[in-house]
């Protein structure tokens, strides 16, 4: 059979297939043959010798396919521009998004912004909050906690809850960029609106600022309510606003009045009566008191502070005698302002202790009655009012100290009234009293004392009951 180019296959031309094999046709109808006839194509019965187009009707079959390739070029090109088009135009408006998506991706998985392509968006989206500080103006120091196990991410969440930054993508990412990630130091570190993301990284990553603490002076003659009640006001209105004081008052408040066994056996000094409180030995002085301190510790820094600062003199005494030095000092405490006239005001009490010369025992000290006037109230009220209270007012009305009447377990303050020590101390004294009371002056033999009211604190003493009322008359109290 000849092929329709006329070459016979037995004659060395190239292998063909049979017309009529559906199987094995061209998949295409070859448009560059004009002489095509569809009537004729393989599946059209044959009916003898097919006619073969002329030379000068049939197209170059090589030039046709080289010009087909052409066109696959110029439509992949094309193809090519218009897709670029297309994702320009999507670049262009679905960039922000998924900028944004990248950013909060890298937020969640650190490591990815370690690849150039993505800190670069992320670098591009973040701008301003990377170099700028929230308020340049603002330096007032702002206190910033980290505590230990916190991630970046969670010291960037506390950034900005602080208002100390913007954008917590901005502190991780450049924490990450640093390599700092792993760099932050627990602790408290001081840092401010008027710092970049720059410098409060470096402010973390540096030995925070001493332990916080704050400061509590308890000065010489308070008495533990007062004592309690300024730690509620420390409380409530603390120097730093950073810093609270967390201590229990309540708590501290029963320890002071009744201390634990296990507390007492800690001061082989201290050998409390039955049932007695710590009033008087709680030494006045300015405490350091970290904030995690509890009502125990505080105690027992102020303990600590009696038995580092009493005189020597005084804890080598039996128990029982350091007791009453501590009674006696905190009834000169309140009674004078002089340190001078200290040991004078002990030496009246002590001469007064003493039957033989004093057969009433009455020591007639004014703030014995209104430390029990005081008590009256405060176990009426609740702590919570002790800081309104005015503590040492003297009692009002025309009753002579002696008469007043208070409740039975609260009247034996009264040294006017029960002779002898008032049944414990009255306030906590400070060294100058403690040393007056440890060694009183009773050479001089006074048995009496009233305050000069010349402006100066002094007070003038007296031997006899004549001297007295003569001192009365000299200084206004006496026509």
């Amino acid at each position: 059979m000849k092929l329709r180019s006329g070459r016979d296959p037995g004659k060395g031309g190239r292998r063909g297939v049979r017309d009529g094999d559906p199987a094995t046709r061209r998949p295409f109808v070859d448009t560059g043959w004009d002489g095509y006839d569809p009537a004729e194509s393989a599946d059209a019965p044959s009916s003898g010798p097919k006619q073969v187009a002329g030379t000068e009707d049939r197209r170059n079959y090589r030039s046709s396919r080289s010009g087909g390739i052409g066109s696959l070029l110029r439509f992949a090109v094309f193809t090519l521009v218009l897709g670029g088009i297309v994702l320009g135009a999507l670049y262009a408006f679905a960039r922000p998004p998924i900028v944004h998506a990248i950013v909060d991706w890298g937020a969640e998985n650190p490591t990815g912004l370690k690849l150039p392509f993505v800190a670069d968006l992320v670098r591009g989206e973040l701008g301003a909050s990377l170099t700028e500080p929230v308020d340049a103006t603002d330096f007032r120091e702002i206190v910033f906690q980290i505590k230990y196990g916190d991630t970046t991410a969670e010291i960037g969440d506390a950034l900005v809850q602080a208002g100390v930054i913007t954008d917590a993508r901005a502190f991780v990412f450049e924490s990450i960029e640093r390599d700092e990630t792993y760099s932050f130091i627990a602790g408290r570190h001081v840092v401010s609106k008027a710092m970049t993301v720059d410098q409060i990284i470096d402010s973390l990553t540096t030995s925070p600022s001493s332990a916080p603490i704050i400061r509590i002076t308890f000065r010489e003659g308070l008495r533990i309510e007062q004592m309690v009640a300024q730690i509620e006001a420390t409380e409530a209105n603390p120097t730093d606003p950073a810093l609270t004081l967390k201590l229990d008052v309540n708590l501290y408040y029963q320890l002071a009045m009744h201390p634990t066994p296990d507390l007492l056996a800690r001061y082989a000094w201290l050998k409390l009566p039955e049932g007695a409180s710590l009033e008087g030995f709680l030494f006045p002085a300015t405490y350091d008191v970290p904030l995690g301190s509890s009502a125990l510790q505080l105690i027992e820094q102020q303990l600590d502070a009696f038995a580092a600062n009493a005189p020597p003199a005084l804890l080598v005494l039996p128990p029982d005698q350091i007791y009453q030095a501590v009674q006696v000092a905190s009834l000169v405490e309140p009674e004078a302002t002089l340190d001078t006239d200290r040991p004078l005001v002990a030496g009246v009490f002590v001469n007064r202790l003493d039957r033989k010369k004093w057969p009433t025992g009455l020591l007639n000290s004014d703030p014995t009655v209104h430390y029990a006037n005081d008590t009256v109230w405060l176990e009426a009220n609740p702590i919570s009012s002790w800081v309104d209270y005015t503590f040492w007012q003297p009692v009002t009305g025309s009753t002579p100290l002696a008469k007043i009447v208070f409740p039975e377990k609260i009247a034996p303050y009264n040294t006017y009234a029960h002779g002898g020590l008032p049944p414990t101390p009255i306030c906590s004294p400070g060294l100058a009293s403690l040393e007056a009371a440890v060694t009183p002056d009773i050479q001089d033999g006074y048995y009496y004392f009233l305050a000069t009211n010349d402006g100066t604190g002094a007070l003038a003493f007296a031997k006899t009951n004549a001297e007295q009322i003569a001192n009365e008359k000299k200084y206004g109290y006496l026509p």
